[in-house]
């Protein structure tokens, strides 16, 4: 370190506190720094030139392997912590954007993002290595960097591995899966992060073997650093035929999937398909082929393979033909070229190459399954079902005793009797293994004679149940309560709703056994001609005849003036009106009048304003052109 003396970490830690000042104060403590690190001249710029201080406020901007730019993605969270507890805003370890958000003015790149670091002597915090960066692009100085950035990042080669002009970190091989950064360790006293192990790998290219920093379960994952460079390694996709590459790169969703194509059978088509690195390289003779049209396919050996189609030698599929041969293809021989679908014919091929059909007679034909009919072919070549009467069958079901054909058809009869009479379950017949006995429930059985129990089947037995609370024999007064209470009907006094036989009241309630009258009943039905009244034997009454000729309002809107008749308020003849009469195609005016018994309002006078010369009712006048209207209006005197 230049000569630097032991005690010099402590001094310049003291010196980078210091240095936390704004203008010339910080710019004095950069000096400073770097006359202690450097043994070099200190800079004369003046305050605020610029010079040791970064945009972002800290004291070194430009450092080698110091990069201001976005977040980047985690490695899974498995770097060691650089301490056990959240450090504080600005600290060594807190997250930062730049520079000018660290104590240090100090803010580098890890794998879960950028962090605060420090300047450093000779060591840093577990997981952290002190080493040499470029500041301002041309002087070094060393600083606190994490080991793991690159651990478990996809990885072709170890370049990718390390920083620029470093090595020592692998790009390991998972095999078919890929290859992988590991980080160097020391076998002695490892510091790999939690979920790896420091183990012996043997490098791919060099054959050297080393001390790596390996995951010890699962495969990689991708970091944020390895999402945003989207990294990615060469797979493979392994099977019997061979073995084909690929690739496969990090991105927001994780890993991919291999993309390397899966290893096939070589086949005629232009394409490699085990990956060896030939083209259709298949011996001729031994592939085998077919070839397809509408009257089958026929099988063949592929002699050759020319521009990617097989040249086959098989035959070409024929409709089936009366020649012994197998034309089609199906393994079959002159199969279904002369079948009629009858079975009381012998069909066959004749010498000519045609059909020829050969009746039979009296042979057993397709069975109809009736065990009622006789299947026989008859003298036409047909399969005939005869009806056959009165023979002994089986209709295939235990219920029925006596079974015999009736019109070609087995009928069962003298049905089994499953009822044993007892009420507690449930009698049936199946077909197939006869009567049957199911126990029942809540069906009613045989009553005990007491009045307070429930006579009910339960799981096929008659059971006599406490009926509590149930209902009893009802004693015929009004006002007990008939209940079964302790295996006895009792008729306790009721304090509820009963009927004193009154119709005239409602709302009679129980009282010391007896029914008293409650409130008087409302018998007013809202019609305006009757007399509502209550008679104590017959109830509401709505007399008509005596609301007769009274006054009433009719429900006609001209003429509501009227009188009651028949317990319907009809509207007063001769009653003074207003109306409305058309005086145009388009609008009206109001007119008096007189009423009708029927409620209409008819005019009687002309409305002022509306009156010709001789004219008796409305007069129009259109411009200079008088128009009457006692046409419409001829009821007016």
């Amino acid at each position: 370190m230049g000569g630097m003396a032991t005690n010099e970490p402590s001094t310049l830690r003291e010196a980078l506190r210091r240095a936390r000042g704004a203008g010339s104060q910080r710019a004095a403590a950069a000096c400073t720094l770097w006359a202690l690190m450097l043994v070099g001249a200190c800079s004369e710029d003046a305050p605020g030139s610029g010079k040791g201080q970064g945009a972002g406020g800290g004291i070194f901007d430009d450092i080698g392997g110091v990069d201001d730019s976005g977040p980047l993605f985690d490695v899974g969270g498995e770097d060691v912590a650089p301490v056990d507890v959240e450090p504080e805003p600005g600290a060594f370890g807190a997250p930062c954007k730049g520079n000018g958000d660290c104590d240090s003015g100090l803010c580098i790149q890890a794998a879960d993002g950028k962090v605060c670091t420090e300047l450093c002597v000779e060591t840093c915090q577990p997981g952290w290595n002190c080493a040499a960066k470029l500041a301002n692009g041309t002087d070094q100085v060393f600083l606190c960097v994490p080991l793991f950035v690159s651990l478990c990042d996809p990885c072709n080669d170890n370049l990718q591995c390390n920083e620029e002009g470093k090595s020592g970190n692998v790009c390991i091989s998972f095999g078919a899966a890929g290859s992988f950064c590991g980080v160097a360790c020391d076998e002695v006293d490892p510091e790999c992060p939690t979920g790896y192990s420091c183990q012996s790998v043997v490098d791919k290219k060099s054959g050297l073997t080393s001390h790596q920093c390996v995951r010890t379960t699962g495969l990689c994952t991708c970091s944020r650093r390895a999402v945003e460079l989207a990294l990615e390694t060469t797979c493979t996709s392994n099977n019997l035929y061979g073995s084909c590459v690929g690739s496969r790169h990090c991105m927001a969703t994780g890993l991919s999937q291999c993309g390397a194509p899966v290893p096939a059978e070589e086949a005629c088509n232009g394409v490699d398909d085990d990956c060896n690195g030939k083209t259709d390289d298949f011996a001729a003779g031994v592939a085998k082929c077919n070839k397809s049209n509408q009257f089958g396919s026929c099988p063949g050996k592929v002699l050759a393979c020319e521009d990617g189609k097989p040249v086959c030698d098989a035959l070409e599929a024929k409709p089936e033909q009366c020649n012994g041969i197998d034309d089609n293809c199906d393994g079959k021989t002159d199969e279904g070229i002369c079948d009629d679908g009858q079975d009381c014919t012998i069909d066959s091929c004749d010498s000519a190459g045609g059909c020829k059909h050969k009746g039979v007679t009296g042979t057993k034909c397709s069975d109809d399954g009736d065990p009622c009919t006789n299947d026989l072919c008859n003298e036409d070549g047909q399969c005939a079902h005869k009806p056959v009467a009165g023979m002994v069958c089986d209709d295939g079901s235990i219920c029925t005793q006596t079974d015999k054909c009736v019109a070609g058809t087995c009928v069962g009869g003298n049905t089994l009797g499953c009822d044993d009479k007892d009420p507690c379950t449930s009698d049936a017949c199946d077909p197939f293994t006869g009567c049957t006995h199911s126990p029942a429930s809540d069906a009613v059985c045989t009553d005990d004679g007491l009045p307070c129990t429930l006579d009910q089947c339960q799981d096929g037995k008659c059971v006599h149940k406490a009926n509590e609370g149930g209902a009893c024999t009802d004693d015929g007064k009004p006002c007990t309560l008939d209940t079964c209470a302790n295996g006895i009907c009792t008729h306790p006094l009721s304090s509820g709703g009963c009927d004193d036989g009154n119709p005239c009241t409602e709302n009679d309630v129980c009282s010391g056994g007896a029914c008293q009258a409650g409130t008087n009943k409302s018998c007013n039905d809202g019609q305006q001609c009757t007399q509502d009244s209550c008679d104590p034997k017959q109830g509401c009454q709505h007399s008509t005849q005596a609301m007769d000729f009274k006054p009433c309002t009719a429900g006609a809107a001209e003429c509501p003036v009227g009188f009651c008749n028949g317990g319907f308020c009809a509207s007063k003849a001769n009653e003074p009106c207003e109306t409305k009469v058309k005086v145009d195609l388009c609008s009206s005016v109001k007119a008096l009048g007189t009423c009708t018994s029927g409620g209409k309002c008819v005019a009687k006078t002309i409305p002022e304003g509306y009156t010709c010369p001789g004219c008796k009712s409305v007069c129009i006048k259109c411009g200079f052109l008088p128009i009457c209207l006692d046409l419409f209006f001829s009821s007016l005197p």
